[in-house]
């Protein structure tokens, strides 16, 4: 199989992060050891093929950004290792089903939901204090708003101009990043967007995503196109898949449905039929346990926002790997 005409570009939240050679590590880890589950031969291609990942690293455009330690890095190792051993020990039980009770499901894991989300709050000051800062920053400041998008335009542009085909996956903030530059190659007239106007993202895929919320719907470029059919929307997207996990206090405004597809529908930017073509996976499960370190003052072991809980749903690694086996319906 050939995968030289893949790409997966990926692209982190918020922006307190490890240097951009270790998110990248984990977040390749995270999803090879996922795709390799079900997967074994495309996980050992994936192994040797380094060149179909790419960053797009953004944190270091924020100027109070601080990379993370080599202690902490060395926890938030053993971490996601953690969170790879839960997902192949229990492989597509990993994954709250359709029709399947979510408070059973949870329980099953000896986890109470109401637990669960109670535990949930007691991050949310820190996680929240942190999000709000760099939404401000984003809104206020073009200057860092630009240098938070450029590394992402560049990606696409390197890989459209290879001829690839592009997975993009976001998480937190970075989904509003992604979709603000997607929105800019579809509607931009300046020659570096509307060069590109003719290509497309085969596979969207938003983790721990605010965009749910209109106030920051409020953000984007496009709310200046509110009402106008096409122009509101990006309209280089032919997938667009969310990915919302119970507890996690960014994306508790979910619907996307709602929020996006349905009159992305209805102007005709995503076909009505087959409703795979979008997808609002919620009341994920994510597993991931807090790095403890100086500065991390809470008692709680969770933080449902994590983006390594994210890289690890089964249904993700099933739509990447049809995505590079040129298997997308």
């Amino acid at each position: 199989m050939d995968i030289s005409k893949k790409r997966i570009i990926m692209i982190h939240g918020l922006a307190s992060k490890p240097p951009e050679s270790d998110i990248h590590r984990l977040w390749k880890k995270c999803l090879i050891e996922n795709i390799r589950i079900d997967d074994k031969p495309l996980a050992n291609l994936l192994d040797n093929n380094p060149q179909v990942f790419s960053s797009a690293y953004w944190a270091n455009a924020t100027p109070h950004h601080i990379e993370d330690d080599s202690t902490y890095v060395n926890k938030l190792n053993i971490q996601v290792d953690k969170v790879i051993d839960e997902r192949r020990k229990i492989k597509q039980a990993f994954h709250v089903g359709l029709g399947e009770k979510v408070g059973s499901f949870f329980k099953d894991r000896g986890q109470d939901v109401v637990k669960l989300l109670t535990g949930a709050l007691t991050i949310k000051d820190n996680v929240m204090k942190e999000f709000l800062q760099e939404t401000c920053l984003y809104d206020e400041d073009q200057y860092v708003a630009d240098k938070m998008r450029k590394p992402l335009e560049d990606a696409l542009r390197s890989a459209w101009d290879d001829g690839c085909d592009v997975a993009l996956l976001s998480h937190s903030m970075g989904t509003f990043i992604a979709y603000d530059v997607l929105w800019r190659f579809s509607h931009r007239n300046l020659p570096e967007y509307k060069k590109y106007r003719n290509k497309s993202v085969q596979l969207f895929t938003t983790m721990g995503s605010p965009l749910g919320d209109s106030t920051v719907r409020g953000l984007l470029f496009s709310r200046f196109h509110k009402n106008k059919g096409k122009r509101e929307f990006p309209t280089n997207i032919q997938r667009w898949h969310n990915y919302a996990c119970l507890g996690d206090v960014v994306s508790h405004y979910n619907d996307f449905d709602k929020a996006f597809f349905n009159d992305m529908r209805n102007v005709g930017i995503l076909p009505k039929s087959p409703k795979h073509r979008a997808i609002d996976y919620s009341n994920l499960h994510n597993p991931f346990e807090v790095v403890s370190h100086a500065g991390n003052k809470s008692s709680e072991k969770r933080n449902p926002h994590k983006s390594y809980g994210y890289l690890v749903q089964p249904r993700l690694g099933t739509w990447v790997s049809d995505f590079l086996r040129g298997k997308l319906k």
